[in-house]
């Protein structure tokens, strides 16, 4: 089965779409089997995938009552009523190997469906709580062949649909940005994973007592941290000393400037004091630290998009292929890309494939 792994932060506006959507992208280029799951009800990474017209053609309609969304499989599953259906998507400008199925903002309902007193710590709902294995298996069944690598995208909380995901996920990466709200937040996740794998252990033990011959869920509810990616930061190029423009020496390198390497160097610390220590100390029943070979648990960087991602968005196309499609002259007033902006879009090729290789070397 692929492995999973739900891309979260409890902080809106960290690139939690955005990097799933590229990321798959940049896996499927090399050869990785991808599936896609908008578990977030405002659906934006279906948006950005799919386009707004397709993405509003797989919503409910009166032929067509559950749609094409993640909904005509989880109100039947809900609702026990047996014939859930999986509709896979894809996008027109994204990788063929990366299929989606997309979100529905029904998935409200969903959540609140799911009691942690109830069916969690009861042990009675545990399968309420693992349905997007569920939807992993008729997708691969729907497919003829298996996934590599499913990614989850989540909603900013520590509601109902993260503990669905993170139970049933194999790994979880964290994005943060540039600001003190992502420190603050490193250090919640520190806090909540832990009180998450608590109550699936309580829940799973009052299950097994009941049901000591059923083995099925003994391996879930146990996420492992396997990194965190800086997004949305700014560069500049390095100046030149009046010898060196003398002396015609190229551009300086492009360089993070110095608040952003503050705050990712704050960022960093806060991974490793609030996020590793702590989970490393509270969760003792499985490894919850990936093995992951850079510094600071850091697997990628993604500096600001600016007016690329707007384009991506509009276009539908992920930040790396932006140059084989023209600019959006509504928002630049110009058709063809400046070469700086070429050479940005290639620079975000390559960040993303960087990340691609770690996620392959780090999610085993």
């Amino acid at each position: 089965m692929a492995k999973i792994v739900s891309i979260f932060n409890n902080k809106g506006g960290v690139g939690k779409s955005t990097i799933c959507w590229n990321l798959s992208d940049a896996l499927a280029r090399l050869g990785k089997r991808v599936l896609l799951i908008d578990f977030d009800p405002q659906c934006n990474l279906s948006i950005a995938v799919l386009g707004e017209s397709v993405f509003v053609n797989t919503l409910p309609t009166q032929n067509v009552p559950y749609g094409t969304t993640i909904r005509s499989f989880l109100q039947r599953f809900l609702q026990n009523t047996g014939g859930e259906e999986l509709f896979l998507h894809r996008g027109i400008h994204t990788h063929p190997n990366v299929a989606v199925v997309a979100g529905d903002f029904w998935l409200n309902v969903y959540a609140d469906s799911l009691n942690v007193g109830s069916d969690l710590l009861s042990g009675t709902g545990l399968s309420r709580y693992v349905a997007l294995r569920r939807i992993v298996e008729k997708a691969e069944k729907e497919e003829g062949e298996n996934f590599d690598f499913v990614f989850i995208d989540l909603p900013p909380s520590f509601g109902a649909l993260v503990r669905a995901a993170f139970y049933s996920s194999d790994y979880y990466i964290v994005p943060c940005t540039s600001d003190n709200f992502s420190v603050y937040c490193v250090g919640l996740i520190g806090q909540m994973v832990p009180s998450f794998i608590r109550d699936w252990q309580s829940g799973l033990a009052r299950f097994t007592e009941s049901n000591p011959h059923f083995s099925e869920f003994n391996n879930l509810g146990q996420p492992i941290f396997a990194g965190w990616i800086f997004n949305g930061f700014d560069t500049a190029r390095r100046r030149r000393t009046s010898d060196e423009i003398a002396a015609g020496a190229p551009l300086g390198e492009k360089e993070m400037n110095q608040a952003d390497e503050t705050m990712h160097d704050r960022i960093a610390e806060a991974v490793q004091d609030d996020l590793v220590d702590v989970i490393g100390r509270q969760i003792t029943a499985y490894n919850s630290i990936a093995n992951v070979p850079t510094e600071n648990f850091r697997i990628g960087d993604v500096e600001d998009a600016n007016v690329l991602i707007q384009n991506s968005l509009w276009l539908n196309v992920p930040l790396g292929q932006l140059e084989h499609h023209k600019q959006v002259v509504s928002l630049r007033d110009r058709s063809k890309w400046a070469d700086n902006q070429i050479e940005q879009i290639r620079l975000f090729r390559q960040k993303f494939e960087e990340t691609a290789r770690l996620v392959e070397q780090i999610c085993i």
